[in-house]
């Protein structure tokens, strides 16, 4: 990687990573422990606009500072968050971001609707591991016996209607923005 690229490369991670912390600070509480934040919008437009190693850098960033304390997690932060239910929405950003950009890398989309496929697979993925994670800690750690079906009503369903939303916005301005960024890097 030439400097060129490497500068590129870090100011974007850097600048994604900052949009991913802001958003989680633009939050609606709700009763079940999980706020409805904008984190899922900005996660599907990193690894929407940005090159597999730039989207990584972004997420695996917030994840290292919110572990080390910084409340830049929609609830706090700290190393502690990881025993908390929705700390595997986190993980699923992660996990997401990287499949996002390696197949919009080896795609190179030019159609909108191909955009909302892979984000409504990123929203997919995030939300198998959040819930999945969310059900370990609830009834394994905390010694809980909820049924699946409160999980899928409780931690997935509230959240559909914004996640469709985040999706859509999410796949339009990675449609205008991405040509730009391709330039970049």
């Amino acid at each position: 990687m030439n400097r060129r690229n490497l500068i590129v490369t870090l100011t974007l991670s850097a600048l994604f990573c900052t949009l991913i912390c802001i958003s989680s600070f633009i939050r609606i509480p709700m009763p079940n422990m999980m706020p409805v934040t904008l984190q899922t919008f900005f996660v599907l437009l990193t690894g929407l606009v940005l090159p597999l190693k730039a989207s990584t850098l972004a997420i695996t960033t917030y994840i290292a500072l919110g572990l080390i304390g910084l409340p830049i997690f929609s609830g706090g932060g700290g190393l502690g968050y990881v025993l908390l239910p929705n700390f595997g929405f986190i993980i699923g950003f992660l996990i997401a971001t990287v499949i996002i950009s390696v197949i919009t890398q080896k795609l190179n989309y030019s159609k909108l609707w191909q955009y909302i496929v892979i984000s409504l697979l990123g929203i997919a993925v995030i939300y198998i591991i959040g819930v999945l994670y969310f059900a370990f800690i609830t009834n394994i750690h905390n010694n809980n016996d909820y049924s699946w079906v409160w999980f899928i009503q409780t931690v997935f369903l509230p959240f559909l209607p914004k996640e469709i939303i985040c999706t859509i916005l999410a796949s339009l301005s990675a449609y205008k923005i991405r040509p730009y960024i391709t330039k970049l890097s």
